[in-house]
C-alpha cells in the first residue's frame, strides 16, 4: 500500500520531494523508479522536516515507530484499528487524518473513508480529498466511529467478493468444467455485472430483470433464501465491524 500511496502522491504533483522510509533495502530501488522526486531510505530521521507524513506500517509495528517531528506536521494514517487518539499520544501531534483505503487502490478503484482532527485546515482537507481521488472514490466522515463501520464494508469487502467468486468457480468445476473455463465464465459474469451496476443502484430490480417465474434463476435464488444467505452476510459484516471496534480500543 505504501507503493500505491507513493504513486498517488506523484500524480497529485503536490510535492517537490517525497521521502519513503522503508526498512527493507530491497524495495528501495523499486520505489525510487516511480519518479525522480522519490527517495527511499531506512533512516526515519529523514522525516524530521516533512510537512506531511503517511503512516503505512502494520498496526502491530506502530509502537516501534519513533519519530521526532514538528507538532504542526500533518499525519495521514492508513493503519487499521489504530485510533487517532493513539496516534496523537505517541507522536505528540495535533493534525491527524485517519483514512481507510481498500485493495482496489492497486488499480485506481479504491473506496477510501477518512476523517480528520479539528486542527486540520480546510486547505489540507481539500488536498487530501484530491490526493485520495487519485486512488478512486473517497468519503469524508466527521465521526471516527464511522471508520470502523466502513472498514467492515469496504475495507474487508473485496475479500467477501473474492471468496464468493472462488465458491462460484468451484460450483462451475463441480458441473464438469475445467478450472480455466470456470474462471473465464465467472470473470465475465463479474465484468458484466460491474458494467450493469455502474450508475444503477437498485440491485433488487436488476435481480428481478434476470429472474423469470419458474425459471433457472428463481430456482437458484430460492436456495440462497432457504439457506438464509442474507442473514449470513449481515452476521459476517457485523463480525468484521465488532473486530474493528476491538482493534480500535487496543493501545
Amino acid at each position: 500500500m505504501g507503493t500505491i500511496l507513493t504513486n498517488a502522491l506523484v500524480k497529485t504533483n503536490a510535492s517537490k520531494h517525497i521521502v519513503v522510509c522503508e526498512k527493507s533495502v530491497i524495495h528501495h530501488k523499486k520505489l525510487e523508479k516511480i519518479n525522480l522526486r522519490v527517495k527511499a531510505t531506512s533512516n526515519f530521521l529523514e522525516c524530521v522536516d516533512a510537512e506531511v507524513i503517511f503512516l503505512a506500517v502494520k498496526p502491530q509495528d506502530f509502537n516501534s515507530v519513533k519519530l521526532k517531528i514538528n507538532k504542526s506536521v500533518l499525519i495521514c494514517s492508513i493503519m487499521a484499528g489504530v485510533s487517532i487518539a493513539n496516534i496523537r499520544n505517541q507522536l505528540n501531534v495535533d493534525k491527524v487524518i485517519r483514512m481507510m483505503p481498500n485493495t482496489g487502490a492497486r488499480v485506481g478503484e479504491s473506496f477510501t473513508a477518512w476523517t480528520a482532527t479539528k486542527k486540520v485546515s480546510t486547505i489540507e482537507k481539500k488536498w487530501v480529498e484530491e490526493f485520495l481521488t487519485q486512488m478512486g472514490d473517497q468519503f469524508y466522515v466527521k465521526d471516527e466511529k464511522q471508520i470502523d463501520k466502513i472498514t467492515a464494508i469496504t475495507g474487508s469487502g473485496p475479500a467477501y467478493i473474492f471468496n464468493t467468486l472462488s465458491v462460484f468457480m468451484k460450483a462451475a468445476v463441480k458441473l464438469g468444467f475445467k478450472e480455466k473455463e470456470a474462471y473465464r465464465m465467472v470473470r465475465q459474469v463479474l465484468r458484466g455485472v460491474n458494467a450493469l451496476t455502474d450508475g444503477e443502484s437498485n440491485f433488487t430490480e436488476l435481480t428481478q430483470q434476470i429472474t423469470s417465474k419458474g425459471g433457472t434463476t428463481e430456482a437458484a435464488l430460492k436456495v440462497f433464501t432457504d439457506s438464509k444467505l442474507e442473514k449470513i452476510w449481515k452476521e459476517a459484516v457485523n463480525a468484521a465491524y465488532k473486530k474493528a471496534q476491538e482493534l480500535s480500543k487496543q493501545k
